[in-house]
């Protein structure tokens, strides 16, 4: 397998198991929280008041956000807070058209404000976008138990869907979700890139080491010098420095070598080799 197919390999499973680490355990990585707390600014604080709405093109203005003091608890089981069951609170104009909208769900549980629940809305129906929504004006606030507004406003049209991406990608990179879609993708690319890099190797010969480096040459012996027969006189192939100092060998005119090692060539018997063997052992006698 390719060094690079590897190292994808071990990328992917790396964040494989990250990912589902951290959806089993539900751990989220501190990187991504949010180092300040939000704080929400409210506008009124009270059960009675006059409010004045006026609506922007950019963002959109989506009235109150009301609070009231309570818990998220839901004893009977109803999928309504059980708080909520109390709050009396109308919001009208001059047509005495109350505009605001409980949402008690157990599905809409805010816990930005401490010791308070979120009970509902303000002009704005975040559960039904098609009904009626407050115009530039007055309007009159009542409620039955101490409440606190919030202005909220919503997002924009055009940035919207980028900023939901963007949203969707941070937070499944807190929870470990992103970190696990994206190592299947890269995973696929290791597999891919394993075949791809084999098959290339396999078409490439390769070079085997080993054997014969050296270059051989074939030298003839027409430079050589040679006898009174025609023949080329002997030559030793281990010559040594200390032949320089030794007499030169007698005989061995016909061509040939001594006993002593070397090529043989045509014309030299054995006969001829025994007696200049002989000879030469001796001269050396003699010396």
């Amino acid at each position: 397998m390719h060094p690079l197919a590897r190292v994808i390999f071990v990328i992917s499973g790396t964040m494989t198991f990250v990912g589902f680490f951290f959806m089993i355990t539900g751990t989220t990585i501190p990187f991504f929280d949010s180092q300040e707390e939000v704080e929400i600014e409210f506008a009124f604080s009270g059960q009675s008041a006059t409010l004045h709405f006026e609506q922007t093109e950019s963002p959109p203005n989506n009235g109150w956000a009301v609070y009231s003091f309570g818990q998220y608890l839901d004893g009977d089981e109803d999928g309504i807070w059980d708080d909520c069951g109390i709050l009396e609170i109308s919001l009208t104009n001059d047509s005495e058209v109350n505009f605001f909208y409980p949402n008690c769900d157990n599905s809409t549980k805010r816990e930005e404000v401490a010791d308070m629940i979120y009970v509902g809305q303000l002009c704005f129906d975040p559960t039904n976008e098609s009904s009626s929504i407050c115009i530039e004006g007055n309007y009159s606030f009542e409620s039955n138990v101490f409440v606190k507004l919030s202005q909220e406003f919503g997002q924009n049209d055009d940035q919207s869907l980028f900023s939901r991406i963007i949203e969707w990608i941070v937070d499944g990179f807190a929870t470990g979700r992103t970190i696990l879609c994206a190592s299947f993708p890269l995973m696929i690319l290791g597999a891919f890139l394993a075949v791809l890099l084999s098959d290339e190797d396999e078409q490439t010969p390769k070079k085997t080491s080993g054997g014969p480096t050296a270059e051989w040459r074939a030298y003839s012996l027409t430079g050589q010098e040679r006898g009174d027969d025609g023949l080329p006189k002997a030559f030793s192939r281990h010559s040594e420095k200390k032949d320089i100092y030794r007499k030169p060998r007698k005989g061995n005119v016909r061509g040939g070598v001594h006993k002593s090692g070397g090529l043989y060539l045509d014309g030299w018997t054995d006969e001829d080799s025994d007696a200049a063997y002989k000879k030469k052992v001796q001269d050396r006698r003699d010396r």
